[in-house]
């Protein structure tokens, strides 16, 4: 028999529009997370809970990305973000959108995950008339954002009606994306829990790489490392786990009381946690706002969400040089977080405003780290205003831009700009109370205003 593909499919939408229910309709086998709240099951051997809800489709095993709350739900998805090869959209026919029901349809646009099968919930609660009303509202939002690949379904969770066209409609835009199967081991923990005569169990999705039995792996920030002593699937021992794979994996020399959701299991010093990064980021279209200076965010690294402030910037000459806005949707920015967070080169990053209310659009935007920074060196650039204050035959001389002869001295060769933008140059001092010679590249007038620009280096 042909080895099923597994793929991940996140399960989103506005509170109580029928996820729960639309998972346990679709489901055939349920693994929930919470064994606090079955404390039976640590009493039965190394069987181990994966967390999650999963279905057989086709030739594919379909694991649902799903979490409780909003928060932890957009920490879910962004931390799944490359391996979710898909995600189910519930919109409650009696309700219709909500802000909620944006919010994640953006988070998936941000962090890259384009196909989509929206599900109209709950069709056994009104007419036909309103689920079309709210199927309409629902295709106006979709279609403005960027999926490649989007299917309608209507549902009824309760009657049972609607499954096999939801299950059709996943199966025509389920593409798994390739796995990075050939990086250092890197999975994201969901659980943790202690197994009686095992000890530690974590489970989770393997972002990267490849672990064995017998691995020496290293948890993250903890920095503690422990020898792999077995892994299942499905409930199925297994030797090794790749990319893609939902695992459990017992590490008994790991205490799980110091464990918590959005820690790292890793090939040993591979990861490290950092505080300063810089991000080529990209603007959420619908965010009205300027992305201003030292602006205060939270910032999804994965499952961790953090404090953080923020620097717009423009890179010259290999010189981050601050910049207050106006970029554009596209631009590059340091992100310093408030603590320091466990990240790499290539991480997404989710930029997220928690000061705004909930009914305004407060996702700025996502961006990837292209350097995790040990010093934030920038550059803010200054101006000195002068004057032109005599026209001569081959120059002009400049007064404003220095206070003294020594001072002028510094200057000679400086780059200058008039007010309408004509290039200069500075050259030797005129007297002894910092006037200067400058030649321009085009006629300048008595009382143009010259613009000299420096840049003065700061750390962040």
């Amino acid at each position: 028999m042909t080895e099923q593909i597994v793929v991940h499919v996140g399960l989103v939408g506005h509170i109580d529009h029928g996820k729960t229910a639309l998972a346990a309709v679709l489901s055939e086998g349920v693994f929930t997370a919470g064994l606090d709240k079955h404390p039976q099951a640590r009493e039965r051997g190394i069987t181990i809970d994966l967390g999650f809800t999963m279905f057989r489709l086709d030739k594919y095993v379909v694991t649902l990305v799903d979490a409780p709350g909003h928060a932890d739900l957009i920490r879910s998805v962004v931390a799944g973000a490359s391996i979710i090869d898909a995600a189910i959209l519930t919109v409650a026919a009696d309700e219709g959108p909500k802000v909620q029901t944006g919010e994640h349809l953006i988070v998936l646009n941000s962090v890259g995950i384009d196909s989509l099968v929206v599900a109209i919930t709950k069709t056994d609660l009104t007419d036909e008339e309103r689920i079309k009303r709210v199927e309409a509202q629902t295709r106006f939002i979709v279609d403005d954002l960027d999926f490649a690949h989007v299917e309608y379904v209507r549902v009824s969770a309760k009657k049972r009606e609607g499954i096999g066209e939801l299950r059709a409609a996943l199966l025509r835009v389920l593409t798994p994306r390739p796995r990075n199967t050939g990086g250092p081991f890197l999975m994201p923990i969901d659980h943790a829990f202690s197994v009686k005569g095992h000890g530690t169990v974590v489970t989770g999705t393997v972002l990267r790489g490849e672990v064995s039995v017998g691995d020496e792996t290293q948890l993250m920030p903890q920095s503690s490392t422990a020898r792999v002593r077995s892994i299942q699937s499905f409930g199925v021992s297994r030797e090794r786990a790749g990319a893609g794979d939902r695992v459990g994996i017992n590490v008994p020399e790991l205490d799980s009381r110091h464990i918590v959701r959005g820690d790292y299991l890793c090939e040993p010093g591979t990861l490290s946690a950092a505080s300063k990064f810089a991000i080529h980021f990209r603007k959420n279209r619908f965010y009205r706002y300027r992305v201003g200076t030292g602006m205060t965010v939270s910032a999804h690294f994965g499952m961790t969400a953090v404090t953080a402030k923020v620097y717009p910037v423009i890179i010259q000459n290999g010189k981050m040089i601050l910049t207050d806005g106006g970029l554009g949707d596209e631009f590059d920015m340091v992100l310093v977080s408030q603590k320091p967070v466990v990240a790499e080169v290539g991480m997404r990053v989710l930029v997220i405003r928690t000061d705004l209310g909930p009914t305004e659009m407060r996702i700025v935007g996502a961006g990837d780290i292209t350097s995790v920074l040990q010093e934030a060196m920038v550059y803010r650039k200054r101006e000195r205003i002068g004057r032109v204050s005599r026209v001569r035959e081959h120059d002009v001389l400049v007064e404003g831009l220095a206070s003294r002869r020594e001072r002028a001295v510094r200057l000679t060769g400086t780059i200058v700009k008039t007010a309408e933008g004509v290039q200069g140059r500075l050259g030797d001092p005129f007297g002894t109370r910092g006037v200067i010679c400058a030649t321009f590249s085009e006629p300048v007038t008595v009382g143009d205003t010259v613009i000299l620009e420096r840049l003065v280096e700061e750390e962040l």
